[in-house]
C-alpha cells in the first residue's frame, strides 16, 4: 500500500520527529539518573548515549 502523493512519510514530518526526540531524551535522562543514584556506570553511559541519540532525532536535523 502506498502513501498519498501530497503527504510526507511519518518520520519526515517535523512534529513526529519532535515528539520522538523528546521521548528518547526523557528515557535517556531516566537511565542516567538511575545510573547516578545506584552507582552503576553502565546505566549512566547508556543514558548519555540515548540522550545524544534523542538530540540527533530533532526536527532541525532533517536533511533532504
Amino acid at each position: 500500500m502506498s502513501r498519498p502523493p501530497g503527504r510526507p512519510m511519518r518520520f519526515s514530518r517535523p512534529a513526529f520527529r519532535r515528539v520522538l526526540s523528546r521521548v528518547v531524551v526523557v528515557i535517556g535522562i531516566v537511565l542516567a539518573l538511575i545510573g547516578v543514584v545506584s552507582g552503576r556506570y553502565g546505566w549512566l553511559f547508556a543514558g548519555i548515549i540515548v540522550t545524544g541519540l534523542g538530540a540527533a532525532y530533532g526536527p532541525w536535523r532533517l536533511r533532504r
